[in-house]
């Protein structure tokens, strides 16, 4: 009996079967981690272009319209898929030369894959993206 149970006592087959058991849902957590944080970086970046578009028209224009302002901006966000409402969109211009023209977006961007996670634990999965652009009226 004893030779039987030393036999097995350094056997090392399946160790690695189940360190990668261990491992895997942690890497694969950190990937979709990586995944959403990107996503994100970009719709920020595509925020930030879109609300400098708006108010460089608010600013370069001066026939331009709160209206067409709103719309350079849905234009923009709507290349990268993105859709705004007026609401997202808050406007406040400077009325002569040299005054400062200000353009908020906000966007709720839904985190897709560690969002799944964030529900289990009772976390709000949707991250506020809020872009602030600022130019003074020429």
């Amino acid at each position: 009996m004893w030779r039987y149970l030393r036999r097995f006592r350094h056997e090392d087959r399946g160790q690695s079967l189940v360190e990668f058991a261990i491992t895997a849902p942690i890497l694969l957590f950190l990937l979709l981690g990586i995944v959403d944080f990107a996503r994100a970086w970009n719709v920020y970046q595509v925020l930030t272009d879109a609300g400098r578009e708006g108010t460089r028209v608010s600013v370069v224009d001066n026939g331009a319209t709160q209206a067409q302002v709103r719309q350079t901006i849905k234009d923009a966000a709507a290349r990268a898929g993105i859709t705004l409402t007026d609401a997202d969109i808050t406007i406040a211009e400077g009325a002569a030369r040299g005054d400062p023209t200000t353009i908020t977006v906000q966007y709720g961007h839904d985190l897709r894959f560690v969002g799944v996670f964030m529900n289990l634990i009772g976390a709000d999965r949707i991250l506020n993206i809020n872009v602030v652009s600022t130019m003074r009226r020429e």
